[in-house]
């Protein structure tokens, strides 16, 4: 019995081992045979499985090869994936002529790291669209499960891409680009192999752009201890041009950069929009710098930065992490050795972002161009600035050396602070600020941006400041005659309180409320200056002629109150032995308009005075300066006089007259010319009033 049980259970066993060995070798056979035929059956459940798992119509066609001999090798003739239904694009990849590589040493660790890694990719021809709406939805957005991590990017070690093309259009950016780029990489591989360019508009404006490296797989590892690569190239944006000569690493991660940069073009405004950030309009630029870029925050050092004429250095810090609700931080310090006035023109409107000149408006002078004042909620800043020179211009023999300031911007509101300037023996402090924040609504819509200007000069030297301008120079140098002296000299010091609104220059102006006083002392006025205001037509020929000789200068005061864009002065009036000048009126800064009187007494006989006041009207791009047909009476110069005298004595007190002092008070020009009360017999009982104290200028 047990040994018929045995001889059973071998034969069974005998036979199941012939079965499976069949079975075995059927599969050997059907692998060799499906090996050879490439597994072409695969495909379309393949193609069922990736439409079903992206949710997209995906489609693998012939030829299909692939071969798990010694690794995975699939090879496909042609591999389409759509776009959305919503986007009106022909595809999001189409590729041609497909080689993918892996060996299952690398399937096994993506399977316990997650982590792929593809021993090579060949494509010949690969075509993306790469679209993204202004609602944020994108071709390339598949369905993902949120609950697991992001998959990282995989680790490619060979690349060759013959002819590789994208169209990207990015609602997000204003983008509307091509992209062409080409690849053949290897890991051993050293020479320059990759490059990438890229044609269309950014942000509305033509951008070019070429980029190489020894390849694109070192600088898309993902991985933050792989080395940077060397890379090259230019882009072009607008007029801006950019070349770039330096290291990439981690393209697909912290996109570290480190390198040099020349950068040239029409507007430092124009490189703002470019990196989305706020700089001003300016003159043509020119800068070289080095910049780092480590986990989003750059440093950037410009070793030399011309703009127009200015010659300026810097270092800044950009962290758009810094602050809370997403806003960047802009910090560092910004030096030069010369700086020109001049050059802050084109931020007030007198140039277009690009550098070309605004149309102005017919009849008007004062810049209207719209300032792109918004942008400043898009940055803070914090930033230190030392000119060792500042240039003011042609008029001026001196330059302000040096000017310190901080430059701050926060939620919107830019100011610069704490202004320390020095210039002729003197000094200028202050503040400029504009409030440009978004937040503020009311009922009618939102406030316009608000500006305030608080500046005080103290103690300036006018003979030393002021500049004898090259054809006054000329034309004594031609007449054998020596340098005639300035137009003015003396102590000026002064301030002004302005404030403003509004989102161009000419809105500024037209808007302007405050007060500005300025007083010069211990100095001296051209004489031919003093006698065509007075307009003694012999005394200027005779000046003229036989050469302009100064006057003491014996009082100068202009104390003007601006009320919606009209300025009127409470005191005007320039006082000398020769002549007493008073200035009456107004200047209309919104509608750009004159109208103004120069009330003139020579002390001094001439037979070809005209006793008339001078009137100046007009517009300030057609001023027009006539005499008054009525010969001026005494009664209009005391009247004008008289209109003066109060405001005089309120601010005399309280004017600041530096540290020099003053030899003559300006309250006595005035009294010499006001009409005289009638005097009246005090009662008999009644003891006299005490004189009015005549005001004192600070120092006396």
């Amino acid at each position: 019995m047990a040994q018929q049980f045995a001889g059973q259970l071998t034969r069974g066993l005998i036979r199941f081992g012939k079965a499976l060995l069949w079975l075995l070798l059927g599969l050997v056979v059907a692998f060799i045979i499906c090996e050879i035929q490439g597994w072409t059956f695969l495909r379309e459940p393949a193609q069922s499985f990736l439409n079903k798992q992206l949710e997209r119509e995906v489609k693998l066609d012939k030829p299909f090869q692939l071969h798990l001999w010694a690794g995975v090798q699939l090879d496909l003739g042609h591999l389409y994936i759509s776009a959305p239904e919503q986007f009106n694009v022909p595809h999001l990849v189409d590729a041609g002529n497909i080689s993918i590589k892996l060996r299952y040493s690398d399937l096994w660790h993506y399977k316990k790291h997650g982590e792929l890694r593809i021993r090579e990719i060949k494509v010949d021809e690969i075509d993306a669209q790469l679209v993204r709406h202004a609602d944020g939805r994108a071709t390339w957005e598949f369905p993902t499960d949120e609950s697991k991590p992001a998959t990282p990017f995989p680790v490619i070690e060979t690349l060759i891409v013959k002819n590789g093309s994208s169209h990207i259009d990015d609602a997000i950016s204003t983008a509307a680009l091509e992209a062409k780029f080409k690849t053949e990489e290897g890991a051993r591989q050293e020479d320059l192999r990759s490059e990438v360019s890229v044609d269309g508009q950014f942000q509305r404006r033509p951008l070019k752009a070429f980029l190489e490296t020894p390849g694109f797989l070192p600088i898309a590892t993902q991985d933050k201890d792989s080395p940077p690569i060397k890379s090259k190239g230019w882009l072009e944006y607008g007029k801006l041009r950019v070349d770039f000569d330096g290291q990439v690493a981690d393209l697909f991660g912290r996109q570290d950069i480190k390198g040099n940069a020349v950068v040239t073009g029409p507007s430092l405004s124009v490189l703002g929009e470019l990196v989305g950030s706020v700089f001003p309009t300016t003159d043509p630029f020119r800068l070289s710098a080095s910049l780092s870029k480590h986990s989003d925050v750059w440093d950037v050092n410009v070793d030399s930065a011309k703009i127009g004429r200015s010659s300026l250095a810097a270092a800044f810090k950009y962290d758009p992490r810094s602050k809370a609700g997403g806003v960047p931080l802009l910090s560092g310090h910004i030096d030069g050795s010369r700086f020109y006035l001049a050059d802050l023109a084109p931020a007030f409107g007198t140039l277009q972002s690009d550098g070309s000149t605004p149309q102005p408006v017919e009849g008007r002078a004062i810049p209207n161009r719209p300032l792109d004042l918004p942008s400043l909620n898009r940055m803070d800043a914090d930033i230190t600035i030392k000119l060792d020179y500042m240039e003011l211009g042609n008029a001026f023999a001196l330059p302000i050396s040096p000017f310190k300031a901080k430059l701050g911007l926060d939620k919107g509101k830019f100011m610069i602070g704490e202004i320390l300037a020095q210039t002729a023996d003197g000094t200028l402090t202050g503040s400029f600020s504009v409030d440009a924040q978004e937040s503020k609504d009311n009922d009618k819509g939102k406030y316009p941006p608000q500006w305030q200007i608080k500046l005080g000069w103290k103690d300036i030297e006018l003979g030393k400041w002021l500049q004898v301008s090259k054809a006054r120079q000329e034309e004594a140098r031609k007449q054998g005659k020596p340098v005639p002296p300035a137009y003015i000299t003396g102590t000026l010091n002064g301030r002004t309180d302005l404030s403003g609104k509004g989102s161009t220059t000419a809105e500024l102006l037209g808007s302007l409320n405050g007060k500005t006083t300025l007083f010069i002392e211990q100095g001296e006025i051209s004489r031919l200056v003093m006698e065509l205001l007075g307009l003694d037509i012999a005394q200027s020929v005779s000046a003229w002629l036989g050469g302009d000789q100064s006057q003491r200068l014996q009082c100068a005061v202009m104390d003007l109150k601006a009320e919606n864009g009209i300025v009127r002065p409470e005191v005007a009036l320039i006082d000398t032995p020769v002549t007493l000048v008073l200035i009456d009126g107004n200047i209309d800064l919104g509608q750009e308009k004159l109208d103004l009187l120069l009330a003139a007494k020579p002390k001094n006989f001439s037979p070809l005075t005209v006793r008339s006041p001078i009137k100046i009207q007009g517009s300030f791009v057609e001023p027009k300066v006539r005499p008054e047909a009525v010969p001026i009476a005494a009664r209009l110069l005391g009247s004008v006089a008289l209109a003066f005298v109060n405001p005089l004595a309120a601010i005399l007190p309280y004017l600041d007259a530096g540290s020099k002092g003053n030899s003559y008070n300006c309250s006595q020009a005035l009294s010499a010319y006001s009409p005289k009360p009638a005097k009246t017999e005090p009662a008999k009982d009644t003891p006299p009033a005490p004189a009015a104290p005549t005001p004192a200028i600070p120092g006396h």
